[in-house]
């Protein structure tokens, strides 16, 4: 795997590529150092509430912004 250009942040929406090539985005929920095999990665939620994981070499799109919760 190769080195992320950066990690991604708790909030942020991304889009990331899977080993079929589709892509999907959803919104980072968890940042860990070792998300599974001693590599980086995220957990997210997709717009439909389905959770997913990734490793950070995966994403292929970062936000400008983050997603706003107003209460």
């Amino acid at each position: 795997m190769m080195e992320p250009l950066r990690r991604p942040r708790v909030g942020e929406i991304i889009t990331y590529k899977l080993g079929s090539g589709s892509l999907r985005t959803v919104t980072v929920t968890y940042v860990s150092d070792d998300i599974k095999d001693g590599w980086p990665g995220f957990d997210g939620l997709n717009s439909s509430g389905d959770g997913f994981w990734g490793y950070d070499d995966q994403i292929v799109t970062y936000p400008r912004i983050r997603k706003v919760n107003i209460e």
